[in-house]
């Protein structure tokens, strides 16, 4: 775990935290409609302090169909080389299952939508194994938000433990120093987000995981499912995962708070930029003194074109951004400059 990657986060002389990735999901001005200015979205974070950006999708291109099951995601191999191009760490996450409950298993010889598929199996496989062996990436994520799919099909998610295990082996082999690791939802993998019926804890979820071939731990953390207020979280928020991990650091894949609302919301919680920027305050004691090896905001733009007829998922995190909708800096831009794990 302490060997070093071509691609390790470089150490701007202004961190004081050396190694630690300080992201975002890629969210240039103008997404998900218009990726026009995704450049200036790469320069911008390969400015930044530990900047990081992270590729957060699916296995596959065309996961509907599966017909490009097996080839490396166009915009994981983008990430990859762009951070060489514009200095900042590439972050990859590959998911198999969507917020929606849908699993992307199916592939064209085989229409299994579960971890039975062992034509889905080997085409994943070979596809991370490439992966690993053509960039050396610092970090691999393998499934996201994994204990939702451990609540929905607990057999099936056994399945899914021997494949990790499978792709995790095929990763080390070609990219030894590749840091690899699954990513859960801490609010619903501890039971602690109360505002959005997150009540009961999943530990077996990440109990059926080895720790040996786990060389990290990958949490989305929204405390705002949990508490109404920033200043209301503990310091020791995160302490019921890190009792279950000890030994092993953590990425905070995703995280941040929501300052404005999406037209139809009705949130619990407190949605505004000051809350940001209090949030940002709260983080950094949650994580002070832990073996954290980054922390990403979730989108630097904001979502676009979110109206009364959009998903939920887009109404709750439209405004998790650190540009307003005109394409101005918030408060919490500055205060996420200072953010120090």
């Amino acid at each position: 775990m302490t060997s070093k990657s071509p691609l390790t986060p470089k150490t701007p002389e202004t961190s004081k935290t050396p190694g630690v990735v300080n992201g975002f999901g890629i969210s240039p001005e103008g997404f998900p409609q218009d990726y026009s200015r995704l450049p200036a979205f790469f320069k911008e974070v390969g400015g930044l302090p530990g900047g990081g950006v992270m590729f957060n999708g699916a296995w596959m291109d065309n996961p509907a169909t599966g017909e490009k099951a097996g080839r490396i995601p166009e915009a994981a191999a983008l990430i990859m080389e762009s951070g060489r191009s514009y200095g900042f760490t590439p972050v990859v996450v590959f998911g198999w299952r969507s917020s929606s409950k849908q699993v992307h298993l199916k592939v064209p010889n085989n229409s299994t939508n579960n971890w039975t598929n062992t034509e889905a199996r080997q085409l994943f496989k070979e596809m991370v194994t490439e992966f690993a062996a053509t960039f050396q990436p610092p970090f691999v994520f393998l499934g996201n938000e994994n204990s939702f799919y451990f609540e929905e099909n607990p057999k099936d998610y056994a399945n899914w433990i021997t494949f990790y295990n499978d792709a995790y082996a095929a990763v080390k082999s070609k990219s030894p120093g590749t840091l690899v690791g699954p990513v859960f939802n801490f609010e619903h993998l501890s039971g602690s987000g109360r505002l959005a019926a997150y009540t009961r804890p999943h530990w077996e979820a990440l109990a059926a995981h080895d720790p040996g071939k786990m060389d990290v731990v990958g949490l989305t953390v929204y405390p705002w499912l949990q508490y109404r207020e920033p200043d209301a979280i503990p310091d020791g928020y995160l302490d019921p995962v890190l009792e279950r991990v000890k030994g092993l650091p953590i990425a905070i894949t995703e995280t941040g708070w929501p300052a404005d609302k999406a037209p139809g919301l009705q949130a619990q919680w407190e949605i505004s930029e000051i809350a940001q920027v209090d949030f940002i305050s709260r983080l950094s004691a949650m994580v002070r003194g832990k073996d954290v090896r980054m922390v990403n905001w979730l989108f630097l733009h904001p979502i676009q074109g979110i109206g009364a007829d959009a998903s939920m998922e887009h109404k709750i995190f439209a405004g998790v951004s650190l540009y307003d909708q005109s394409g101005n800096k918030r408060p919490a831009y500055d205060a996420w400059l200072r953010f120090e794990p």
